[in-house]
């Protein structure tokens, strides 16, 4: 009977109002914030809404700057249609490359045509933009590994290439039809590619029917619609004291209680006309003190981050970034795990390496005996042997997951591969020099 009590209570509680308002505020990034409270403050009498303070930060500002304020960061000159950027960009910036190799993958990915292709030549758009053209080929090789597989390709053979190569088990046969006999493929004779290949006609088909379930347009976004800036909700400067995280908020609207017109209409409102203010009082309240949580929550959220990821704050190596999770958070803020991942969906932290996502901070660990570490550990690791490699002999995907499980990472190949295609590591062909 208490407990069922109890139950009740606390359902009730979840329902009131005034916290179902400061979940939803909660959960939004800056633009849907503003949206909101200009639509509550439509209906509402007693809301006033002023200007901003405007200032932003593009969403693919490069890692390795200095910290900006938002109001010292100028308009982005491209703005390219297609939301698939966005993503391509918060990938890439997940990456631990210097600050050159991300402004000039950047630059690619804002040339992508809406088909995920790079129809012009690589050097020439770093060179229109003023960087070092000689970055333009590594640049595209670490654009050609973020998702889709086949995003960045130059021709329709490097987009089949490109996702030919990620899957497992490999088909050379595949690759090699591709590569040197697209005619064939493309005009169907599948008995004369037979004979140049020396192979039966069955063996042919095969490997046509696994090309086919290749995608030749990667990305399909043919919305039309401008890339939108992402802002950060949390700058993180470097003061006297250290490190201090600060909101950004002034991309929001000003929103106060006109506590004067309220008082005026009661003196003056019938008895139905003040149940209506009241009420309206009520939920202009609820509003600023759910803005009041919602500030609060993310502010704490963001110094416990920099807390618990200093090393990183302190040197820009996301190698150093340690394994934490949500549920961590939220025990050493005293608050639900679902509390967390609201405040973190959609919000970026503007650190001085750059623009990151939040969640970008939460590391799942991986285990090294009894230890836990971080999958950029990892990353850091496999560098580290490449970077002593012979260049002539360099070490194989499963070469490097053996003398990583010497240091006891137990790692298998495929998961070598990935964590090395997602650094922007060619492989042991383009990493050999005769």
């Amino acid at each position: 009977m208490g407990l069922a009590l109890v139950q009740n209570q606390s359902l009730k509680q979840k329902l009131t109002p005034a916290l179902f308002q400061s979940v939803t505020l909660l959960q939004f990034n800056h633009e849907q914030l503003s949206d909101y409270i200009k639509e509550k403050a439509t209906g509402n009498p007693l809301l006033h809404v002023g200007e901003t303070d405007f200032g932003y930060t593009p969403a693919h500002s490069v890692a390795g700057e200095e910290a900006r304020s938002t109001t010292d960061v100028i308009e982005e000159t491209v703005q390219s249609p297609g939301s698939f950027r966005d993503q391509l960009h918060m990938d890439l910036h997940q990456l631990s490359l210097s600050k050159n190799g991300i402004a000039a993958a950047d630059l690619l990915i804002d040339c992508l045509d809406q088909n995920g292709y790079l129809t012009e030549n690589p050097a020439e758009i770093l060179d229109r933009f003023g960087m070092d053209s000689d970055l333009a080929e590594q640049a595209l090789q670490v654009v050609q590994t973020l998702e889709p597989a086949g995003v960045g390709a130059r021709t329709l053979q490097e987009c089949l290439r490109l996702q030919l190569d990620r899957m497992e088990p490999r088909s050379p046969l595949a690759e090699k039809i591709i590569s040197d006999f697209s005619d064939y493929f493309l005009s169907g004779s599948w008995q004369e590619l037979a004979g140049k290949l020396g192979i039966s006609e069955k063996q042919v088909k095969e490997a046509v029917a696994l090309i086919r379930t290749l995608d030749p347009a990667p990305v399909h976004d043919h919305t039309g619609q401008q890339t939108p800036y992402v802002f950060p909700d949390v700058v993180v400067r470097r003061t006297e004291n250290g490190l201090v995280c600060e909101l950004e908020d002034r991309l929001l609207p000003k929103v106060t209680l006109e506590t004067g017109a309220y008082r005026a209409y009661m003196t003056q409102a019938d008895r139905e006309t003040k149940r209506y203010l009241k009420q309206k009082k009520a939920e202009a309240q609820w509003l600023l003190n759910g803005l009041s949580r919602r500030k609060k929550t993310v502010l704490q959220l963001s110094t416990l981050l920099v807390d618990k990821q200093a090393d990183f704050f302190r040197t820009g190596d996301m190698g150093t970034l340690r394994p934490f999770m949500m549920k961590e958070a939220a025990q050493a803020m005293s608050v639900n795990e679902s509390t967390i991942s609201r405040a973190v969906a959609n919000k970026y932290l503007q650190t001085p390496y750059g623009l990151f996502p939040i969640k970008t901070f939460f590391v799942r660990p991986m285990k090294k005996n009894r230890q836990e570490i971080s999958s950029h550990q990892i990353i850091s690791r496999i560098k580290a042997l490449i970077d002593e490699e012979d260049p002539g002999k360099p070490y194989s995907d499963q070469e490097l997951a053996r003398r990583i499980s010497e240091s006891g990472y137990r790692l298998s190949r495929r998961t070598v591969a990935k964590y090395r295609e997602a650094s922007g590591i060619g492989s042991t062909i383009l990493r050999r020099k005769r």
